[in-house]
């Protein structure tokens, strides 16, 4: 069973590697003692393009965020299926096991004490990142007539990519990013955390 699903997936996961980690700078003839996969470098790119377009919301908006978290900005019930300590700890819950323990102890262990450095400066450009998906997933939310709230990747790809007059780009995109998330739920989360 488990080499049938593997002779399954194994072509179309080697593909994925020639694209999203080949070296570019090895390409042109640069070399940094290690390789630099092309996924690194697209979003550490975002990170930075989103860091100084939204101002270093990630170092300004710090209390504002523990503010909004804690609930201080509440004065009535609004509409919504959940609370903003609730948004944060299932946002937290999803993130802490997979990215903070596993993700640091791999990293570290392959890569010595001087990868906590890279992990700390991942996480402050990533914020600016984080700022901007979880703003379009909330700006292009539905909400349907019985209250229940649908939104993320899917809508802002979709809906956001309509707006800018490309409907086709987005209904593509939208739904690639949900088959692969589909697929990716089986392989990224349960599986490595098993292992």
């Amino acid at each position: 069973m488990n080499g049938s699903i593997n002779d399954v997936f194994e072509p179309i996961v080697q593909s994925l590697t020639k694209i999203l980690f080949w070296d570019p700078f090895a390409a042109v003839g640069f070399h940094f003692g290690a390789p630099v996969p092309f996924i690194v470098v697209w979003l550490i790119a975002g990170a930075i393009f989103f860091t100084f377009y939204l101002k270093f919301i990630n170092f300004r908006g710090l209390k504002h965020g523990v503010d909004l978290a804690l609930g201080r900005y509440t004065k009535h019930a609004g509409k919504g299926e959940t609370s903003h300590f609730q948004a944060v700890s299932t946002a937290l819950s999803s993130t802490v096991g997979l990215g903070n323990i596993a993700g640091v102890a791999v990293a570290i262990s392959m890569g010595g004490p001087g990868a906590t450095f890279w992990l700390i400066i991942a996480g402050l450009l990533g914020m600016s990142s984080k700022f901007a998906e979880c703003t379009l997933g909330v700006k292009y939310r539905k909400m349907s007539p019985e209250g229940v709230v649908s939104g993320g990747p899917m809508y802002y790809l979709r809906d956001g990519l309509k707006e800018r007059g490309l409907p086709k780009l987005g209904l593509f995109l939208a739904y690639s990013f949900a088959i692969i998330v589909a697929f990716a739920t089986f392989g990224i989360g349960n599986m490595f955390q098993s292992n």
